[in-house]
């Protein structure tokens, strides 16, 4: 199950905002706020909807990190 710190270090990477996930997983705003400061429970099917949206964008959850998808093919070349 990935934490938050991976999803707030994913949308890092992707230079999204708290809005910019919430509309492309269709969880709250309110939600991923609260649970990126550790202010409250999400729901497994909440969390699988950003794990999915982050991953259709190219993320990789890894060791308790994250990797952008693009930047891993760019190391390997």
């Amino acid at each position: 199950m990935i934490r938050k710190q991976q999803i707030h270090a994913a949308r890092a990477l992707l230079r999204w905002s708290r809005a910019d996930l919430a509309e492309r997983s269709g969880v709250s705003e309110r939600t991923v706020a609260r649970f990126e400061i550790g202010e409250g429970d999400i729901t497994v099917g909440k969390l699988d909807k950003l794990e999915a949206t982050l991953i259709d964008e190219g993320i990789e959850f890894v060791d308790g990190g994250v990797i952008l998808e693009s930047l891993k093919r760019r190391r390997s070349s």
